[in-house]
C-alpha cells in the first residue's frame, strides 16, 4: 500500500514539472496562432501593454538619437535641436498607438518591424524559435524566413505556475543603430 502511494506521489510530481515546463511552449504557440487568427482579446490577456510600452521608449529614442547624430543632413540642420526636444513626445504617441493588440499582431505575423503586410504575390512565412533564457522567463525570436539580420525578439515573464505574459519586444540592434540608408546603394 505504501509503494502504491509513493508511486503515486511520485507520477504527480513528474506530470506537474512537466506541466510546468512546458507551459511556455504551450502559452506561445497560443499567442502567436491568437496573432495569426488577429484575435484581439486573446492577445490583450497575454500582453503587458505597460511593460511593452516602457521597454520600448528607450530603444527607440536611443535608436532616433544616434540616427539623427549619424546623419550628415540632420547634424547641419537648424531646427535638429527643436527635433531633438519634440522626439520623446512624438515616440511616446507613436508606441501608444503601435504598441496594440493589432500591432503586435502585425508583428508576429510578419516577423520584422515596419510593414507588416506581404507584397501582392509574394508568399511570406516566418520562423519562430522558442528558448528559456531563466526559469521565469522565455524567449520567442521572429524572423522573416531567409531574411538576414537579427530577428526580432518576444519575451514574454511567467505570471504564477503556468501563466506567461509577453513584457518585452527586443527591437533587432541593426534596426537600432544603422544609419540612414544610403540613397546611392538603394537601387533606384
Amino acid at each position: 500500500m505504501r509503494k502504491g502511494w509513493i508511486i503515486a506521489i511520485g507520477a504527480a510530481f513528474a506530470v506537474f514539472a512537466l506541466a510546468y515546463g512546458a507551459s511556455p511552449f504551450v502559452a506561445v504557440r497560443g499567442f502567436v496562432a491568437a496573432a495569426k487568427q488577429g484575435d484581439a482579446e486573446k492577445l490583450r490577456g497575454s500582453v503587458d501593454f505597460p511593460a511593452v510600452r516602457a521597454d520600448l521608449k528607450p530603444q527607440l529614442t536611443a535608436a532616433v538619437t544616434t540616427r539623427m547624430e549619424r546623419d550628415p543632413q540632420i547634424r547641419g540642420n537648424p531646427f535638429a535641436g527643436l527635433g531633438a526636444i519634440l522626439m520623446p513626445s512624438i515616440l511616446d504617441r507613436m508606441i501608444d498607438s503601435v504598441v496594440t493588440p493589432d500591432g503586435i499582431a502585425a508583428l508576429v505575423r510578419a516577423g520584422k518591424v515596419g510593414r507588416a503586410e506581404p507584397e501582392a504575390g509574394s508568399s511570406q512565412r516566418v520562423d519562430y524559435d522558442f528558448r528559456y533564457i531563466a526559469l521565469n522567463r522565455f524567449d520567442l525570436a521572429l524572423r522573416r524566413h531567409g531574411a538576414a539580420g537579427d530577428p526580432v525578439h518576444l519575451l514574454f515573464e511567467r505570471r504564477g505556475l503556468f501563466a506567461w505574459k509577453l513584457v518585452r519586444i527586443a527591437l533587432p540592434q541593426s534596426s537600432l543603430t544603422d544609419g540612414p540608408p544610403d540613397s546611392s546603394s538603394s537601387g533606384a
